[in-house]
């Protein structure tokens, strides 16, 4: 045992790649008292096993803020970790770049078709379409960071998914990014014949800040030829003006923190046009009847979980359909950290095949 916490505290340094994925073999048990060993916060103790010694060996490496007030240097930090824990990316079929354009803004975009599902029978038939949007506080990620999510989403769900590269605070403060999601909503809607997708099932959805996008995006559209005929909420932030005990409870220790949240507040509507309480930002005030049906994930030890349960209440008591549920054992992020933990993995499979049904319960078969 001391052999092996020493080869592992001396090679934290590459902790997001080779490192995470040698402690995810490790037995469980192992994991526990590695993570003891080292330091371990207890008070976080239903955490997954091997995220208690990512989190620990994290820390002894420095930690350090996801989202910080450079907003360029936490692009760098966060797309470098990311692209760190990638090993084998989830088979699809293709994967197709291009940009989409709406006035003077244009936003890269990234399409995902699946490998045909033995288990089911397409016949042929154009797929439903998930509209994505990416996590990352408003300020960062990428197309890149968030490609494993999709290919697996769109593999597992048997949908297509167009993933969207929206417009980054502090550069382009709120409603900027709604702005452009909106927009590549539309666009998906025109020109659905050219993508090859079901008109009648195309919805929206997306991680943390994309899940506040997708929410945001469901209420403008409301009403409108090319609304959603679903929502993917994965631990989305609803709320700037009102706080939540998770916040104080999961607000520092884990993947996402009180300080990472106030950076991105900061830089998303400081210099924004519209204020905190605006739909367009803290969707949890809008107005939630008649929106499209909804998934709503949470993470159990994660500071945005109770905002995003009580938006899930919300939504049922204004007659919105939500199916919501809580990831046990698991924090911020875990979408994100797929190809070096189990139990993300299985959550994020669990994910796509739901709302896959969700979609097709809403609309013709």
């Amino acid at each position: 045992m001391a052999g092996l916490i020493k080869k592992l505290t001396t090679r934290v340094e590459k902790l997001q790649g080779t490192t995470a994925r040698l402690t995810m073999h490790i037995p469980s048990l192992g994991q526990r008292a590695i993570a003891k060993t080292l330091g371990f916060n207890d008070e976080f103790s239903r955490l997954d096993p091997h995220l208690q010694l990512i989190v620990t060996i994290r820390d002894l490496k420095g930690g350090g803020a996801l989202i910080s007030n450079n907003a360029e240097k936490s692009r760098r930090h966060f797309r470098k970790d990311m692209l760190s824990l990638l090993g084998k990316p989830t088979p699809v079929a293709s994967v197709t770049d291009w940009d989409i354009e709406h006035g003077l803004v244009k936003n890269a975009v990234r399409f995902y078709n699946p490998l045909p599902n033995k288990k089911s029978k397409q016949d042929n038939k154009p797929l439903p379409l998930l509209v994505f949007f990416h996590g990352g506080g408003f300020m960062i990620g990428d197309l890149d960071t968030h490609d494993e999510v999709c290919r697996m989403l769109c593999q597992y769900g048997q949908f297509n998914v167009l993933s969207v590269a929206y417009r980054l605070a502090p550069e382009h403060p709120a409603p900027s990014a709604s702005e452009d999601c909106l927009n590549a909503l539309q666009w998906a809607h025109y020109h659905a014949a050219d993508l090859n997708v079901d008109p009648n099932k195309i919805a929206v959805g997306g991680d943390s800040a994309g899940g506040n996008l997708s929410a945001v995006v469901s209420q403008l559209a409301k009403g409108k030829p090319y609304a959603p005929v679903a929502q993917l909420l994965i631990y989305p932030v609803v709320d700037f003006v009102n706080k939540y005990p998770s916040h104080k409870t999961y607000g520092k220790g884990l993947f996402l923190d009180q300080t990472d949240m106030d950076n991105a507040t900061a830089n998303y509507l400081a210099h924004s046009a519209i204020e905190p309480s605006d739909p367009r930002a803290s969707p949890l005030l809008g107005q939630l009847n008649a929106l499209a049906p909804a998934l709503l994930v949470t993470a159990e030890l994660d500071v945005l979980r109770d905002e995003g349960e009580l938006y899930a209440t919300k939504l049922r008591e204004a007659g919105t359909h939500c199916d919501a549920y809580r990831v046990e054992g698991q924090g911020h992020g875990f979408a994100n950290i797929t190809p070096i933990n189990r139990a993300a993995y299985q959550a994020v499979v669990k994910i796509s095949r739901d709302f896959r049904v969700l979609i097709d319960s809403q609309s013709p078969q």
